[in-house]
């Protein structure tokens, strides 16, 4: 049998929940970018020097893992290159998790391998995903304000309270708000990022459970989709709530004569590698 020789730490990898070890692939390095690749517009000003940005956004990267895969002949090694490539499809974003950084994921679709070199029992493969949104989330959502101390239920208008984003770009939070009396009007916003900020009016009766999701673009109350009064009272505002990087001061509050709820914040932070 031939030997193989690998300079480096092996680590796991998880693919959709499974770890490809469980098909004889292990790693032992990953090539990435050292930072989402951006790509934006620009605006020509007539008799003024210089462009005006118009947009800016991150563009479509690719993940590398490079590993080896052991067999006792070259028929099994054959055989567990194609159940390999046929466990590694999907027809959508997966999270992809290392154990040397098990503190985040990428969203990524596999998309080809490339074979380095193959011998008899083992070959050395190099798998290519694609992260069409090229930033690593982290596995473990941050919940505010937290358990200690909380400041719920929220009976004094205008409470605030801060949020703390540790990643290395905006967030955007899953907001739950629990109503404990009957509710005409609320607000939340982000007094860090002027005009941030979302109202809803409508007939809220004690117990229940509005949820803004600002990642998906969605409004829930009481688990079903129901964007009634999203905009309306207050400022009429209808913005999705953002976290900048570092402290952010929310607040809550009402036009009503009294508030009581129940608020939660929970958001994951978002990395560049």
């Amino acid at each position: 049998m031939s030997i193989i020789e690998i300079f480096g730490t092996l680590f796991d990898a998880s693919f959709d929940g499974t770890d490809l070890s469980t098909y004889d692939f292990y790693c032992y390095d990953i090539k990435k970018p050292l930072m989402p690749r951006q790509s934006q517009s620009t605006f020509n000003w007539v008799g003024k020097p210089g462009s005006i940005l118009l947009t800016k956004k991150f563009t479509e990267n690719q993940l590398t893992l490079k590993g080896y895969i052991e067999a006792t002949d070259y028929d099994d090694l054959i055989d567990k290159l194609d159940a390999l490539s046929a466990a590694l499809y999907s027809d959508t974003d997966v999270q992809l998790i290392l154990s040397k950084k098990n503190d985040r994921y990428w969203l990524v679709q596999y998309m080809d391998y490339v074979i380095i070199d193959e011998r008899d029992n083992y070959a050395l493969v190099d798998l290519e995903f694609s992260c069409n949104i090229p930033l690593a989330f982290d596995t473990t959502a941050d919940t505010e304000p937290d358990d200690s101390p909380s400041i719920n239920p929220i009976t004094v208008n205008g409470t605030t309270f801060i949020a703390t984003n540790g990643g290395h770009y905006y967030a955007w939070p899953v907001v739950t708000i629990t109503f404990n009396q009957a509710q005409t009007h609320i607000y939340y916003q982000n007094n860090n990022i002027p005009g941030n900020r979302f109202d809803v009016t409508r007939t809220f009766a004690s117990g229940d459970v509005l949820e803004i999701d600002s990642w998906n673009g969605t409004v829930k109350l009481n688990g079903s989709a129901d964007y009634t009064g999203f905009g309306s009272g207050g400022n009429s505002k209808a913005e999705w709530v953002m976290l900048a990087t570092g402290a952010n001061e929310l607040q809550v509050g009402t036009d009503d004569d009294s508030i009581d709820i129940d608020v939660e914040t929970a958001f994951s932070k978002i990395y560049f590698s």
